[in-house]
Protein backbone atom coordinates (compact mmCIF):
# COMPACT_ATOMS: atom_id res chain seq x y z
CA UNK A 1 0.00 0.00 0.00
CA UNK A 2 1.00 3.38 -1.06
CA UNK A 3 1.81 5.85 2.18
CA UNK A 4 0.43 9.13 1.50
CA UNK A 5 2.94 12.04 2.00
CA UNK A 6 2.13 15.22 4.15
CA UNK A 7 3.68 18.26 4.68
CA UNK A 8 3.35 22.34 5.26
CA UNK A 9 0.76 24.09 3.06
CA UNK A 10 1.61 26.93 1.40
CA UNK A 11 -0.35 29.10 3.72
CA UNK A 12 1.36 27.94 6.94
CA UNK A 13 4.52 28.63 5.41
CA UNK A 14 3.66 32.23 4.90
CA UNK A 15 2.45 31.96 8.60
CA UNK A 16 5.07 30.88 9.69
CA UNK A 17 7.77 32.81 7.25
CA UNK A 18 5.61 36.13 8.85
CA UNK A 19 5.57 35.14 12.14
CA UNK A 20 9.62 34.33 11.63
CA UNK A 21 9.98 37.88 10.41
CA UNK A 22 8.08 39.60 13.09
CA UNK A 23 10.27 37.51 15.94
CA UNK A 24 13.46 39.20 13.88
CA UNK A 25 12.27 42.19 13.52
CA UNK A 26 11.52 42.43 17.26
CA UNK A 27 14.50 40.97 18.62
CA UNK A 28 16.32 43.91 15.90
CA UNK A 29 14.02 46.65 17.37
CA UNK A 30 15.93 45.36 20.94
CA UNK A 31 19.21 45.02 19.72
CA UNK A 32 18.73 49.06 17.97
CA UNK A 33 17.52 50.12 21.59
CA UNK A 34 19.91 48.99 23.33
CA UNK A 35 22.77 50.04 21.20
CA UNK A 36 20.91 53.37 21.56
CA UNK A 37 20.90 53.29 25.38
CA UNK A 38 24.23 52.42 25.67
CA UNK A 39 25.49 54.85 23.48
CA UNK A 40 23.62 57.75 25.28
CA UNK A 41 25.25 55.94 28.45
CA UNK A 42 28.58 56.18 27.31
CA UNK A 43 28.53 59.72 25.93
CA UNK A 44 26.72 61.07 29.33
CA UNK A 45 29.21 59.39 31.55
CA UNK A 46 32.40 60.92 28.82
CA UNK A 47 30.50 64.42 29.67
CA UNK A 48 30.09 63.74 33.38
CA UNK A 49 33.94 62.75 33.73
CA UNK A 50 35.16 65.78 31.29
CA UNK A 51 32.85 68.64 33.13
CA UNK A 52 34.51 67.41 36.39
CA UNK A 53 38.05 67.60 35.72
CA UNK A 54 37.57 70.74 34.23
CA UNK A 55 35.92 72.10 37.00
CA UNK A 56 38.21 70.91 39.69
CA UNK A 57 41.08 71.95 37.58
CA UNK A 58 39.79 75.41 37.40
CA UNK A 59 38.81 75.17 41.38
CA UNK A 60 42.48 74.12 42.01
CA UNK A 61 44.53 76.61 40.04
CA UNK A 62 42.18 79.22 40.52
CA UNK A 63 42.13 79.28 44.02
CA UNK A 64 46.03 80.82 43.47
CA UNK A 65 44.04 83.99 42.29
CA UNK A 66 45.76 86.63 43.71
CA UNK A 67 48.10 85.15 46.09
CA UNK A 68 51.19 86.39 47.10
CA UNK A 69 53.47 84.74 50.64
CA UNK A 70 53.54 88.42 52.06
CA UNK A 71 50.33 89.76 51.42
CA UNK A 72 51.70 92.39 48.67
CA UNK A 73 50.41 93.70 45.70
CA UNK A 74 52.97 95.36 44.21
CA UNK A 75 53.69 93.21 41.67
CA UNK A 76 50.48 92.78 40.29
CA UNK A 77 50.81 96.03 38.22
CA UNK A 78 49.00 97.28 35.15
CA UNK A 79 48.75 95.17 32.10
CA UNK A 80 46.85 96.01 28.54
CA UNK A 81 45.76 93.40 26.69
CA UNK A 82 46.72 90.93 28.74
CA UNK A 83 48.03 87.50 26.72
CA UNK A 84 46.38 89.19 23.26
CA UNK A 85 43.12 89.45 25.22
CA UNK A 86 40.50 92.43 25.46
CA UNK A 87 41.33 92.55 29.00
CA UNK A 88 43.38 94.87 30.94
CA UNK A 89 44.69 94.90 34.05
CA UNK A 90 44.76 97.92 36.55
CA UNK A 91 47.51 98.20 39.42
CA UNK A 92 46.78 95.94 41.88
CA UNK A 93 43.93 93.47 39.96
CA UNK A 94 44.57 90.15 39.70
CA UNK A 95 41.89 88.87 38.49
CA UNK A 96 39.73 90.31 35.13
CA UNK A 97 37.27 88.76 32.75
CA UNK A 98 34.34 88.96 30.22
CA UNK A 99 31.89 86.20 30.13
CA UNK A 100 33.16 83.84 28.49
CA UNK A 101 37.23 84.85 29.05
CA UNK A 102 38.93 84.88 32.24
CA UNK A 103 42.50 85.70 33.41
CA UNK A 104 44.20 86.05 36.88
CA UNK A 105 47.92 85.98 38.39
CA UNK A 106 49.96 85.46 41.35
CA UNK A 107 52.87 85.03 42.95
CA UNK A 108 54.73 81.90 42.66
CA UNK A 109 56.01 80.92 45.92
CA UNK A 110 56.42 76.73 45.62
CA UNK A 111 57.36 75.12 43.10
CA UNK A 112 54.30 72.85 43.76
CA UNK A 113 51.84 75.59 42.40
CA UNK A 114 52.76 74.53 38.98
CA UNK A 115 51.35 71.33 39.34
CA UNK A 116 47.81 72.76 40.40
CA UNK A 117 46.80 73.37 36.63
CA UNK A 118 47.87 71.23 33.30
CA UNK A 119 48.53 75.00 31.73
CA UNK A 120 51.40 75.76 34.49
CA UNK A 121 52.59 72.04 34.96
CA UNK A 122 55.38 72.11 32.43
CA UNK A 123 56.88 75.48 33.14
CA UNK A 124 60.20 75.98 35.26
CA UNK A 125 60.22 77.34 38.64
CA UNK A 126 61.29 80.70 39.31
CA UNK A 127 60.60 81.95 42.92
CA UNK A 128 58.43 85.43 42.82
CA UNK A 129 57.23 85.10 39.15
CA UNK A 130 54.49 85.91 38.16
CA UNK A 131 52.17 83.90 36.36
CA UNK A 132 49.42 84.94 34.40
CA UNK A 133 46.60 82.58 33.05
CA UNK A 134 43.84 83.14 30.68
CA UNK A 135 41.03 80.29 30.32
CA UNK A 136 38.76 80.59 27.51
CA UNK A 137 36.37 77.91 25.19
CA UNK A 138 36.96 78.25 21.10
CA UNK A 139 36.98 76.33 18.37
CA UNK A 140 40.00 74.20 16.50
CA UNK A 141 41.29 73.60 13.05
CA UNK A 142 38.43 71.09 13.06
CA UNK A 143 35.23 73.03 14.45
CA UNK A 144 35.37 71.37 17.50
CA UNK A 145 34.70 73.28 20.96
CA UNK A 146 37.83 72.94 23.30
CA UNK A 147 38.51 74.04 26.20
CA UNK A 148 41.75 76.53 26.15
CA UNK A 149 44.52 77.79 28.46
CA UNK A 150 47.21 80.49 27.97
CA UNK A 151 50.04 80.84 29.82
CA UNK A 152 52.46 84.21 30.33
CA UNK A 153 55.30 83.94 32.86
CA UNK A 154 57.50 87.10 33.87
CA UNK A 155 60.47 87.50 31.74
CA UNK A 156 59.31 84.62 29.58
CA UNK A 157 57.09 85.11 26.15
CA UNK A 158 53.88 84.05 26.27
CA UNK A 159 53.03 80.22 25.58
CA UNK A 160 50.64 79.30 22.68
CA UNK A 161 47.31 78.49 23.58
CA UNK A 162 46.76 74.56 25.13
CA UNK A 163 43.92 72.39 24.56
CA UNK A 164 43.09 70.81 27.73
CA UNK A 165 39.83 69.26 26.76
CA UNK A 166 37.07 68.72 23.70
CA UNK A 167 33.50 69.42 23.41
CA UNK A 168 33.36 72.28 25.83
CA UNK A 169 30.18 73.90 24.05
CA UNK A 170 29.89 76.52 26.20
CA UNK A 171 31.80 78.28 29.31
CA UNK A 172 30.44 81.27 30.56
CA UNK A 173 31.61 83.31 34.07
CA UNK A 174 29.50 85.46 36.80
CA UNK A 175 31.65 87.22 39.29
CA UNK A 176 30.56 86.87 42.47
CA UNK A 177 30.81 91.05 43.95
CA UNK A 178 30.67 92.29 47.49
CA UNK A 179 28.55 94.72 48.28
CA UNK A 180 30.34 97.73 50.43
CA UNK A 181 29.00 98.89 53.54
CA UNK A 182 28.30 102.57 54.94
CA UNK A 183 31.97 102.83 56.12
CA UNK A 184 33.34 101.88 53.02
CA UNK A 185 34.14 98.39 53.81
CA UNK A 186 33.35 94.93 51.87
CA UNK A 187 30.45 93.26 53.72
CA UNK A 188 31.02 89.55 53.86
CA UNK A 189 27.40 89.11 53.93
CA UNK A 190 26.28 90.52 51.18
CA UNK A 191 26.93 89.82 47.42
CA UNK A 192 25.78 89.29 44.39
CA UNK A 193 26.61 87.33 41.16
CA UNK A 194 27.52 89.69 38.23
CA UNK A 195 28.44 89.83 34.16
CA UNK A 196 31.44 90.78 33.54
CA UNK A 197 29.87 94.94 32.38
CA UNK A 198 28.62 95.13 35.68
CA UNK A 199 31.38 94.51 37.49
CA UNK A 200 33.34 98.50 38.60
CA UNK A 201 35.33 97.04 41.07
CA UNK A 202 37.53 93.54 40.16
CA UNK A 203 39.27 93.85 43.38
CA UNK A 204 36.25 93.17 45.13
CA UNK A 205 35.06 89.92 43.16
CA UNK A 206 35.43 86.85 45.89
CA UNK A 207 34.29 84.36 43.89
CA UNK A 208 34.01 83.45 40.55
CA UNK A 209 30.46 81.66 39.24
CA UNK A 210 31.55 78.80 36.37
CA UNK A 211 28.93 77.63 33.68
CA UNK A 212 30.05 74.42 31.66
CA UNK A 213 27.88 73.31 28.94
CA UNK A 214 29.67 69.63 27.45
CA UNK A 215 28.05 68.36 24.56
CA UNK A 216 28.46 64.55 23.25
CA UNK A 217 31.14 63.62 21.03
CA UNK A 218 28.71 61.68 18.78
CA UNK A 219 25.90 63.19 16.72
CA UNK A 220 22.55 61.88 16.20
CA UNK A 221 21.48 61.02 19.73
CA UNK A 222 18.12 62.71 19.99
CA UNK A 223 15.19 62.90 17.86
CA UNK A 224 15.43 66.71 18.60
CA UNK A 225 17.60 69.66 19.11
CA UNK A 226 18.02 70.06 22.87
CA UNK A 227 17.76 73.14 24.98
CA UNK A 228 19.46 74.09 27.65
CA UNK A 229 19.34 76.77 30.27
CA UNK A 230 21.80 79.30 31.44
CA UNK A 231 20.28 81.51 34.52
CA UNK A 232 17.68 83.06 32.32
CA UNK A 233 18.67 82.60 29.05
CA UNK A 234 17.55 79.60 26.87
CA UNK A 235 19.68 78.06 24.11
CA UNK A 236 18.56 75.65 21.35
CA UNK A 237 21.65 73.59 19.97
CA UNK A 238 22.21 73.15 16.29
CA UNK A 239 22.55 69.72 16.51
CA UNK A 240 21.27 66.46 17.88
CA UNK A 241 24.05 65.81 20.32
CA UNK A 242 23.29 66.01 24.12
CA UNK A 243 23.65 68.70 26.07
CA UNK A 244 24.29 69.42 29.62
CA UNK A 245 25.18 72.28 31.59
CA UNK A 246 27.01 71.78 35.07
CA UNK A 247 28.42 74.56 37.20
CA UNK A 248 30.41 75.35 40.18
CA UNK A 249 31.42 78.12 42.34
CA UNK A 250 34.68 78.87 43.23
CA UNK A 251 36.13 81.40 46.04
CA UNK A 252 39.19 83.21 45.37
CA UNK A 253 41.76 83.21 48.54
CA UNK A 254 42.88 86.85 48.28
CA UNK A 255 40.18 89.16 50.24
CA UNK A 256 41.44 86.23 53.03
CA UNK A 257 45.07 87.89 53.10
Amino acid sequence: MTRQQSGMTLIELLVSMLLSLFLIAGISQLFMESQQNFALERNLSDMTEDAVFVLDLLSKSMALAGYSSDGKMDLFKTDTAVIGSKIDFNQNEYIHGLDNELVYRFKLTDEKELNNSLCTNSLTYKENDMLTISIYEDKDGDGVPVFYCKVKQTNVDPLNAKPLISQVEKLEFRYGVQIKNDINNLDDDTFYYAKAADVSDWKSIFAVKVFLVMRSADNNLTNAKMKYTIENTVYTASDNRLYHVFSKVIYLQALAQ
